[in-house]
């Protein structure tokens, strides 16, 4: 009788040992949400495949976000640590999202990935956003578009050694990309103060007042300040109707103070002619 109320102990002592390594080992997290380790001495770093919208980071960390892809996470100097569960770490996207159940542990056998690379099959879709378009595939999208040669270059204007070119226009959900390009034919080069985009009327009256509405462009592909000879770039757009009587121009300036600037124009039914992007 002795031998089996041994045994009985043995055993449920065995089994509470197994359930306390489990649960420690699970805790706070869950088949979906992986765990990361942390310790005073490291900082996390968590590369997502688009712009960062929002975080979430659990109590005792700090983080900021030294780049549009990228968060930063450790712990404070001053930070008192009294559970090995830190809290749930969430990274939101602008069509998807990830989460992390973070775990202090400071035992030098413990693997650390001081960065972590989380990848788009890595995050979950967000149904709400799944119709939109990132910031980072609209990016691929204009560089593709810039590393192809132009097939239809149309100069719309020349001035001042300047020529001014419209390279393409395609359209993609919501976004309109204008492959612009300009030549400078001088041999002075080309410091630009700015690129701007208005809608304006087509024909201006000298006793009217000039109605003149700015578009502001939701990315460019390059920031380039100066260029010798050719300049080009991929600007993005929303989508934008305008009736006959309205222009799109587009004007380039330049930072010197007897500056060469130019302006042309794109019509709407240049808009009309896009060509639709398939992703």
């Amino acid at each position: 009788m002795k031998n089996i109320i041994l045994t009985a102990i043995l055993v449920l002592n065995m089994a509470g040992n197994l359930f306390a390594q489990v649960s420690a080992n699970t805790v706070g997290s869950s088949p979906e949400i992986p765990k990361i380790f942390i310790k005073r001495s490291l900082t996390l770093h968590f590369l997502a495949p688009e712009k960062i919208a929002y975080v979430d980071i659990p109590k005792g960390l700090v983080g900021d976000l030294p780049d549009k892809n990228l968060l930063r996470v450790k712990i404070p100097d001053s930070a008192k640590i009294k559970d090995a569960f830190m809290g749930v770490l969430t990274i939101l996207g602008e069509k998807r999202i990830k989460q992390y159940a973070v775990i202090y542990d400071d035992r030098p056998e413990t693997a650390f990935s001081p960065l972590i690379d989380i990848g788009i099959g890595g995050m979950r879709v967000i149904e709400s956003k799944a119709s939109s378009i990132s910031s980072t595939e609209l990016d691929s999208i204009s560089r593709l578009m810039l590393e192809h040669r132009p097939l239809n270059t149309d100069v719309r204007k020349s001035k001042n050694g300047i020529r001014a070119m419209l390279n393409g226009i395609g359209t993609l959900g919501e976004y309109i990309l204008l492959d612009i390009g300009f030549e400078n034919t001088t041999h002075i080069p080309y410091e630009i103060d700015g690129l701007k985009f208005r809608i304006e009327d087509q024909k201006q009256h000298k006793a009217t007042t000039v109605q003149s509405l700015e578009i502001l462009p939701i990315s460019s592909l390059q920031n380039i300040q100066v260029f010798e000879k050719r300049y080009r770039n991929i600007f993005v757009l929303r989508k934008l109707t305008f009736p006959d009587h309205k222009l799109l121009k587009v004007e380039l300036s330049e930072k010197q103070i007897s500056g060469r600037s130019i302006t042309f124009d794109i019509r709407y039914s240049d808009i009309l002619k896009a060509k639709k992007i398939i992703m």
